[in-house]
């Protein structure tokens, strides 16, 4: 990738987060885009001030303007009370 190319949400990566859901499957989150719409989706208990401090951060990194690692750490905030696991 060429230094002024902007990388795709895709791109982006993280040390993976595997997720179990207390009433659901088990996920294996690799970046911001996946903990997006995991954060989004249906299933997920709507937690207030830190899933929506997880949404931002995620956004944030897939426009990096945020560090993925910080984003991976608030989707892991967001996640702690709706799984059974959380590696």
């Amino acid at each position: 990738m060429h230094p002024n190319e902007v990388p795709t949400p895709t791109e982006i990566e993280w040390r993976p987060v595997i997720v179990q859901m207390r009433e659901g499957p088990v996920f294996k989150v690799c970046g911001p885009l996946q903990a997006f719409a995991i954060l989004n989706c249906q299933n997920f208990v709507k937690n207030g001030r830190l899933q929506r401090h997880a949404q931002q951060c995620c956004q944030l990194a897939m426009e990096r303007k945020m560090s993925a690692d910080e984003a991976r750490l608030a989707f892991m905030a967001a996640t702690m009370r709706q799984t059974l696991k959380v590696v």
